[in-house]
């Protein structure tokens, strides 16, 4: 089997977003323009992707009954005033927050969540502090240290300026001693950004579902003729995420739901042949480490990557993801 290439200090850098969740349940159903409902009750959760998938990396060896885990360094932006019940929580689930970035002038994140009797929901979502995380803070503490952590693997999402991520990804890969594995979780999808997602080459391995996929792919096909050598056996996700490795010269893991997972690499250098690993099996695992109620795409990609920095064969990893997600 081929791995990543990385060394083994299982350490993760998980930078991005966190959020409130204020959600409504059992509402008796979503409001129309102008429409006041009632529902059955209300809570205020931790949320965000970047904490999500940080929470996954953090605890998913546990879950799994493997006593070596890794160590995760979270970096988030949030309120000040919300430092105690957001970080508190991180704390709990094993995840060093003590890099995180507070501002007193903005609100932490918010995601207004309403779900109806039938589980239908609606959500509405305020940055807040998330637009301000900056790699520069993170980058400047991380010099003036003599004992900087060396990351086997960061991880990055969409829900922060993405700027900001590429500089980070930057830094902690310039150790050529000590490469750093970066993964992008294209996630929510932000079609303006396609180009530079796909451009960037501090980004090694890029983590999508089926629609972001093809999201991905319309970009390469508004600029470059369709492949001569597509399968007439392979499925749109798979084709879209061959073109992106091809593309891009990045791994593309892409997220199948219930139908799997797969990776796909880029073409050898030397054959050009394509090479592409599949996970058919679907499997389970108590869901309860995940932040929020829609977190499952969060933990596949936080268990992956914590299995990857623990130099797991890709193939292993991604049966751990499966069984995460």
């Amino acid at each position: 089997a081929i791995d990543l290439p990385m060394r083994a200090a299982p350490k993760v850098l998980v930078f991005g977003s966190v959020n409130i969740d204020v959600v409504f349940h059992a509402c008796a159903k979503l409001p129309s323009p102008g429409e006041t409902v009632s529902c059955a009750s209300c809570s205020r959760l931790n949320g965000g992707k970047g904490a999500n998938q940080a929470v996954a990396c953090a605890t998913v060896c546990g879950e799994l009954g493997d006593e070596d885990g890794v160590d995760v360094d979270f970096v988030g932006c949030l309120s000040v005033k919300d430092d105690a019940f957001v970080l508190g929580a991180l704390v709990e689930r094993g995840v060093e927050v003590s890099k995180c970035q507070l501002e007193s002038g903005v609100e932490t994140g918010t995601a207004c969540v309403l779900v109806d009797t039938q589980a239908e929901n609606c959500i509405v979502v305020s940055p807040g502090a998330n637009n301000c995380l900056s790699a520069e803070k993170f980058i400047k503490a991380m010099d003036s240290r003599r004992d900087a952590p060396e990351y086997a693997c960061a991880l990055f999402q969409l829900e922060t300026p993405f700027d900001e991520s590429v500089a980070v990804a930057e830094r902690v890969r310039r150790d050529k001693n000590n490469p750093c594995v970066t993964f992008l979780n294209f996630s929510p999808a932000k079609p303006e950004l396609a180009g530079a997602v796909l451009a960037c080459e501090h980004i090694d391995c890029l983590v999508v579902n089926e629609t972001e996929a093809e999201m991905l792919c319309y970009y390469i096909e508004d600029i470059e003729e369709e492949d001569e050598n597509e399968d007439d056996e392979e499925d749109e996700s798979s084709y879209c995420a061959r073109r992106i490795a091809k593309f891009s010269d990045k791994f593309v893991l892409l997220t199948r739901g219930a139908a799997g997972s797969s990776l796909h690499l880029p073409p050898m250098p030397v054959t050009g042949e394509d090479v592409v690993y599949y996970l058919t099996e679907t499997l389970h695992l108590n869901k309860g480490h995940v932040v929020d109620t829609v977190g499952a795409g969060d933990a596949f990609v936080g268990a992956f990557v914590s299995s990857v920095a623990r130099n797991r064969l890709i193939t292993d990893a991604m049966s751990v993801a499966s069984a995460a997600g």
